[in-house]
């Protein structure tokens, strides 16, 4: 009877550690050993319209629209300078800018086209050495695929630049024939924001994707 109770202990404790290789080893192939995402730096700055006025975000833009994210195109640097260190060794510092395509669903401020997918710029994206992404405070980068209200600055060229703290906002469940706004508390701030927008009397231009 000792012999056989002694097997049977033996059992149930082979069999539990069995189980608990079995459960380590799964989470261990779950959880990869190691960092696993790439960390964010949040950037501020002095601006002359408050972000936190909604009014003030879209007089201040140009062009105000809804918009579903086609393809994210790359990333640029600009504003590339050289600091050196205090052992006299010097790195690379520059800003990312992640372009995307984005398809107009409707206009809210401006007349963009809305026939055909058209580039904007986004300020903030992965940093060049690829170690971090880099975007203002309060700001995040959009995802293809997703909506948004956009808040766009048009350019000297006639390109699109999305830049601030507040310059795109997520609107969930559009589709492309816009049913849904109508439930969209996001989309009527915005629209009553165009009615009572603030103009902040910055200098202007057109863009070369603007309708006749």
């Amino acid at each position: 009877m000792k012999i056989q109770s002694k097997t049977k202990v033996w059992f149930i404790l082979t069999f539990f550690a069995i189980i608990a290789i079995i459960i380590i080893a799964f989470f261990a192939i779950r959880k990869p050993f190691g960092p696993n995402k790439i960390k964010t730096s949040y950037l501020r700055g002095s601006f002359s319209i408050d972000y936190n006025n909604l009014n003030e975000v879209v007089g201040d833009a140009d062009y105000v629209f809804l918009g579903t994210i086609a393809n994210e195109e790359g990333t640029v640097y600009k504003y590339t300078s050289i600091i050196e260190r205090e052992d006299g060794t010097t790195y690379e510092v520059s800003s990312p800018y992640t372009n995307y395509s984005v398809n107009v669903l409707e206009n809210i401020k401006g007349h963009l086209v809305t026939d055909t997918a058209i580039p904007i710029q986004k300020a903030g994206g992965l940093s060049k050495d690829g170690t971090e992404y880099y975007i203002y405070e309060g700001d995040f980068l959009p995802t293809v695929g997703n909506s948004y209200i956009f808040f766009a600055y048009a350019q000297p060229d006639g390109s699109l630049l999305i830049s601030g703290p507040v310059s795109n906002i997520s609107i969930d469940n559009v589709t492309n024939n816009i049913s849904s706004l109508a439930i969209s508390t996001e989309y009527e701030n915005v629209v009553n924001a165009y009615k009572n927008q603030i103009d902040s009397g910055r200098t202007r231009f057109t863009s070369s994707y603007e309708t006749d």
